[in-house]
């Protein structure tokens, strides 16, 4: 689970710089009511990644336990899916996204899919065991898994945060579609 566990280090720390630069700083999409659907695949994935960051750093699932890891990752897809579907309506005005944004994105997707085949390859024997899910860490080393955590949880605070924006922004919508209405 070592290659698994550094590939999503990585992934984390551009699916951060994605979020800072691009969703908060460049496209400002937290401010855009046409964007709140958009935020809200955003807002979703930081629950999905936070999760991948806490298990993948601290656990290991064995027998029928691994429907629930497969569960995890068919939501990341669907999300994912959802998000690109999302993007083309949500970003028309802004002329769609920035060319490195969507390269960015491009990007991530092929390293997510390359993490997913190396968890897929790596929990494969474990189907075989009890149904558990056990403390089991990837050998790696102590700090980084502590900081593998810490980014699993500093991932549910930003949910946190986005949810309680998502749902200012969704008010002021339908106070604003609301004003024409008799």
């Amino acid at each position: 689970m070592r290659a698994a566990f550094y590939l999503l280090l990585v992934i984390g720390h551009i699916g951060v710089f994605d979020v800072t630069y691009f969703h908060y700083y460049k496209c400002a999409l937290h401010k855009r009511p046409e964007c709140h659907r958009e935020q809200f695949w955003h807002l979703t994935r930081h629950v999905i990644y936070g999760l991948q960051f806490l298990i993948i750093a601290n656990l290991r699932f064995h027998g029928a336990a691994l429907v629930l890891l497969a569960a995890l990752y068919c939501a990341d897809v669907i999300i994912a899916w959802s998000d690109v579907w999302e993007e083309t309506v949500s970003r028309r005005d802004q002329g769609g996204l920035p060319r490195a944004e969507y390269f960015m994105h491009i990007v991530l997707s092929l390293m997510v899919g390359a993490y997913i085949v190396l968890v897929a390859q790596n929990v494969w024997p474990d189907r075989l065991l009890a149904t558990a899910i056990v403390i089991d860490p990837p050998e790696v080393p102590g700090l980084l898994r502590l900081y593998m955590s810490v980014m699993g949880a500093c991932a549910f605070f930003a949910f946190a945060h986005d949810l309680a924006s998502w749902l200012r922004m969704g008010r002021q919508i339908r106070l604003t579609v609301g004003v024409g209405k008799p």
